[in-house]
């Protein structure tokens, strides 16, 4: 719990820092896929998942806020993510623009033993932004959480496909 805490902390720091670039909001819509890998017993196996979201952030040139709601009938999730536009500084503001960044989440899983379990999650992702037009951008990513409070959740890790209007 204290990692989480010193995570949720340094993420908020990062964010209320960026406050004085000019800001592009956005709504969007996210397809994820997510295989879970539990461990019982000295064993391992893993489960996927595929969840449809809603996404809403903000934008500078050089860093991103998302907040994303996601789930299926068995699977539901809410996370926050920060994220850090890479080599901008190289190439000015392309078309294609890769980021890393970090999340924290928290998880409701019905778990394959029928016990409805409530947890958190946090990890890194990285990806690339391409704006098909002035006011919309595709989000192509990779992610990978440690899962905590669920039992027998270990990680989960995927990609994200996300389409996002910039209003």
């Amino acid at each position: 719990m204290l990692r989480f805490t010193l995570l949720f902390t340094l993420l908020f720091t990062t964010l209320f820092a960026q406050q004085e670039n000019e800001q592009f909001p956005f709504i969007g819509v996210t397809l994820a896929t997510h295989s879970i890998d539990f461990e019982s017993m000295g064993q391992t196996s893993s489960q996927n998942e595929t969840v449809v979201g809603f996404r809403y952030g903000k934008q500078t040139l050089d860093w991103r806020t998302v907040f994303t709601l996601s789930g299926n009938n068995a699977f539901q999730t809410f996370a926050m993510e920060i994220d850090k536009i890479l080599l901008d500084e190289l190439f000015g503001t392309p078309k294609i623009r890769p980021y890393i960044g970090a999340t924290v989440g928290y998880l409701h899983y019905d778990t394959i033993s029928s016990l409805d379990s409530d947890g958190f999650y946090y990890g890194g992702d990285f990806g690339f932004l391409i704006y098909a037009t002035a006011n919309i951008d595709v989000d192509l990513s990779y992610h990978y959480y440690k899962v905590s409070d669920i039992d027998p959740v270990d990680t989960m890790q995927g990609a994200n496909l996300s389409l996002h209007y910039f209003f």
